[in-house]
């Protein structure tokens, strides 16, 4: 079956096109022959990440280097639309960043400002960080236990994946504590969250049945993606450790690059 008819392919990161970021062991995967062909065809693509440790420019950057030629507005890291999310429903604001670098250039590249302290923040936003310290989440349940500021979560997921070790520790145990302490919901951005998918496709014009959703993992992938009635795409290019659920998606390929036979 064709796929050449759809407006739009979005793309899972890490497990699809490349992994072992975090371990700064970065391995290509795939799409590299795909990505040619969706650019002969003339189909949009965006690359989707739920990361929070590097800004767009430092992601793009790395895409740039590895051979893939995008442009820096294809890449659409949780990071990105947390900030983005954030100037559309306050403005620009004073936020305290549980987090690292990546996040904070991303935060002030649209306009925010990062706070260290409680007093002075406008809202809270928890990404991943390797340098987590108990001041830091100290200001950050203050802020929102004494001031009752928005808490954003650039995601909440269980745990990063490596294909040579396993598990690797997530923002989900540093949100889900900020919730447990506060008995506050944190707004979810980042994959499997709706609001990450609604806003990249309100950047391309397109409509959910006209795009295709390119992932490895259903729960933060192919779900959602299902439930705003997209086209599924599952790449299983990694033997994963954990015990998987039974898949279902509208089409199963080894490597990302088998999709060209489908355009």
């Amino acid at each position: 079956m064709s796929l050449n008819h759809k407006k739009l392919f979005l793309f899972d990161i890490d497990g699809v096109l490349i992994t072992g970021t975090l371990e700064h062991e970065t391995r290509v995967l795939g799409g590299y022959r795909l990505f040619a062909t969706l650019k002969r065809n003339q189909i949009p693509f965006g690359l989707l990440g739920s990361g929070s440790h590097q800004s767009t420019f430092e992601a793009w950057s790395l895409f740039r280097s590895l051979g893939f030629m995008v442009q820096r507005d294809q890449v659409w890291l949780a990071a990105r639309v947390a900030a983005e999310y954030l100037r559309e429903k306050m403005g620009r604001v004073k936020c305290l960043v549980v987090g690292e670098e990546g996040l904070r250039r991303e935060l002030t590249s649209h306009g925010h400002k990062i706070v260290d302290g409680w007093r002075e923040a406008e809202a809270v936003v928890v990404g991943l960080d390797r340098f987590l310290t108990f001041k830091k989440l100290t200001e950050a349940l203050r802020a929102i236990n004494n001031k009752k500021v928005p808490f954003i979560a650039v995601n909440k997921v269980r745990w990063y994946y490596s294909p040579n070790q396993g598990p690797l520790m997530s923002p989900g145990a540093l949100v889900h504590a900020l919730e447990y302490m506060t008995g506050e919901n944190a707004i979810v951005i980042g994959k499997p969250s709706l609001i990450h998918f609604q806003t990249v496709l309100s950047f391309f014009k397109v409509k959910p049945e006209d795009a295709v959703m390119v992932g490895d993992t259903y729960e933060s992938d192919l779900k959602p993606a299902r439930t705003l009635g997209m086209t599924t795409v599952l790449v299983s290019n990694i033997k994963r450790w954990e015990r998987q659920q039974s898949v279902e998606a509208d089409y199963n390929v080894g490597n990302v690059d088998e999709l060209v036979s489908h355009l």
